[in-house]
């Protein structure tokens, strides 16, 4: 059982139980009137697989491969912590993690996005795995869980965090958001996130950053890119990632004292390797000096990016790690705090 306080409310959730006070607004990557349609398939009996690639093989297949794809939980063998206690994942999209993991322990399912969850209810039940996950759709922000979890997983979550709302600037959210995760957590437990990073060697050579579609802005530190993101007329720049020392910053600030890092390529989205850095980067580095890393994205679209681009990558990735300063511009990390 789950217990927490929305707003002024108390509730207990069981698994297989849904408490719904979702917002209008949040990330979606697909209309909603196309995901209810999708839903309503799936309810009345098709596979929840088959009726996504239908959908989306074709005409979206970055976004099926996303929801679809098994890399989406390669990080539980490298990064996730064993152990049998709940697990809470804030931002849980289309189930992918979720899902996979309530087949082994408690899971909550925090999700914003009103049709986003409803689509994880019904996958869930055709997996078999609905009695062992509780769903609530409300903004993790109006939650106060009495239950503390042995895992909190924020995958692809922290750079929106300061998105869709306008009352609190939106890095000072992201701080907020890993104070509460650090009091939510029980003794000993730990938080998992996969992010971006800032300094990502790809996004020095010019690929288009993931949350706003354009080079040379996120990668910026964050007062600049403010006021780049302004400049060109966009208003107030609400995605921030951050390299690999203002992550350990941010962490150590919010009270986490263990924090390690894994290199993600060719991201967190979809890895093919992931790698402990080890002491000051050193078994990253390694890694990186005697292989070729996995071709690398656009990660805004999933589009390839070009062979001399994957080249000069190889190049300048081999040459830093012979020096051991490959380690601080992997693209994506994967971190797990305690």
């Amino acid at each position: 059982m789950i217990a927490f306080v929305h707003r002024d409310r108390r509730v207990t959730l069981e698994g297989g139980q849904t408490f719904n006070a979702p917002r209008e607004d949040g990330f979606r990557d697909t209309p909603s009137a196309d995901l209810l349609d999708l839903i309503r398939e799936i309810e009345i009996g098709r596979p929840w697989r088959e009726a996504v690639q239908v959908r989306y093989a074709a005409a979206k297949l970055w976004l099926h491969q996303i929801i679809t794809s098994p890399r989406r939980t390669a990080f539980f063998a490298d990064v996730l912590p064993s152990g049998a206690g709940p697990v809470l994942e804030i931002g849980a999209g289309w189930g992918q993690i979720a899902r996979v993991l309530a087949a082994e322990r408690p899971v909550v399912a925090l999700e914003p996005v009103a049709e986003r969850l409803a689509f994880i209810h019904a996958a869930a039940g055709q997996d078999g795995v609905r009695s062992r996950l509780a769903s609530i759709g409300a903004d993790y922000f109006d939650i106060r869980f009495e239950t503390p979890f042995a895992i909190i997983c924020a995958i692809g979550v922290l750079e929106w965090v300061g998105a869709f709302q306008q009352q609190t600037d939106p890095q000072e959210r992201q701080r907020e958001f890993l104070v509460k995760i650090r009091r939510e957590l029980a003794p000993g437990g730990s938080l998992v996130l996969g992010i971006e990073n800032r300094l990502g060697l790809k996004y020095l050579l010019g690929c288009p950053d993931d949350h706003l579609g354009v080079p040379y802005v996120g990668c910026l530190p964050a007062a600049l890119a403010r006021r780049r993101w302004d400049e060109a007329g966009h208003g107030r720049l609400q995605a921030f990632t951050y390299s690999q020392s203002e992550l350990r910053d941010l962490l150590q600030a919010a009270g986490f004292t263990r924090i390690e890092f894994f290199g993600a390529f060719p991201d967190y989205k979809l890895p093919e390797q992931i790698i402990a850095f080890g002491e000051n980067g050193a078994n990253l580095n390694a890694w990186l000096a005697a292989h070729d890393v996995p071709p690398e994205h656009n990660g805004y679209d999933g589009s390839p990016l070009d062979t001399m681009f994957q080249r000069a990558l190889q190049t300048r990735y081999r040459a830093m790690a012979t020096a051991g300063a490959a380690h601080p511009f992997a693209p994506s990390f994967f971190v797990r705090a305690s």
